[in-house]
């Protein structure tokens, strides 16, 4: 059964809470051009960011940058019950940036993973959520400015919490042989996107059957292998239509893919909109956001 406990929004952020006493696995193709935190308040989970694997327990809290891909999985019993706060850096970035506070992208690129709270930090995060949660529901005067103080609280002990595990703690990441095997090719294929190799070619080079690699690749990561070197592809062509002056055919080759045609469809599906809407789009934000 899954519960919904509350679902609030306002610009730039939204929290939700939900309970799960069943088995459940992240759906495919989960990735987004939001921030997301997640708080595990009971139970366990896999979480598997980008090219690796954490595994998640009550009082801990995973950090997703935008456009990771990511996925949770079952970790022991299926129960769990969560927290999630998505954020956009298009409408909180000016005002984090009038406080005094890094923007989501640098805290989310410098931190992204999973961080241990203390109980006192716990405690008070809780109570932070759930004043985000009654604030977004009450909307009483001035609310978004009282979810935004509420919200770079949150922001502040997660930077803390972090900075100390990368500063001064053995990473977190699950360890495996499954997982290990899985981060490995994950990284393989997000450095080597470009690349034509076929399955049997690429479980060769890690000496596995491709059989084997094609199974523990999707349990891991929510992903068959070509989607997610097609994902890190897309990836790779969204900086490339922001930062170059590359046309879409030439990156398309420069990215392995067969055809221009094939490049456009697969990066539609991703981002929902063609390369070229999107080369527009991200060049409006980064002029209005030089003009601030």
């Amino acid at each position: 059964m899954e519960r919904i406990i509350f679902a609030e929004s306002m610009d730039g952020i939204e929290i939700d809470e939900l309970v799960r006493d069943q088995e459940f696995s992240m759906a495919m193709q989960h990735f987004h051009n939001t921030y997301e935190l997640y708080f595990l308040l009971e139970g366990e989970r896999y979480y598997f960011i980008e090219k690796e694997t954490y595994h998640v327990k009550t009082g801990e809290v995973a950090l997703v940058n935008r456009q990771q891909v990511h996925k949770t999985s079952q970790a022991g019993t299926p129960y769990h019950d969560r927290i999630l706060l998505q954020l956009g850096g298009w409408a909180l970035d000016p005002w984090l940036k009038n406080a005094g506070l890094p923007s989501l992208e640098k805290i989310f690129t410098d931190y992204y993973g999973v961080t241990k709270l203390t109980e006192q930090e716990w405690e008070e995060m809780k109570s932070l959520l759930l004043g985000i949660r009654d604030e977004l529901t009450n909307r009483q005067e001035m609310y978004e400015n009282m979810v935004r103080l509420k919200l770079s609280q949150v922001l502040l002990i997660v930077c803390r919490s972090r900075k100390r595990e990368v500063l001064g703690e053995k990473p977190r990441t699950v360890q495996t042989v499954k997982h290990s095997k899985v981060h490995e090719v994950a990284e393989y294929l997000t450095y080597h996107c470009q690349t034509a190799e076929s399955l049997e070619e690429l479980a060769g080079r890690f000496y596995i059957s491709k059989s084997y690699l094609s199974r523990i690749f999707r349990e891991v990561t929510g992903f068959s292998v070509n989607e997610y070197r097609n994902l890190a592809r897309i990836k790779k062509a969204q900086k490339l239509l922001a930062d170059s002056k590359y046309s879409v055919t030439e990156i398309s080759e420069i990215l392995g893919f067969e055809s221009v045609t094939y490049f456009e469809r697969v990066f539609k599906k991703h981002a929902d909109m063609t390369p070229m809407k999107y080369r527009k789009h991200i060049r409006r934000v980064g002029e209005s956001f030089s003009q601030e």
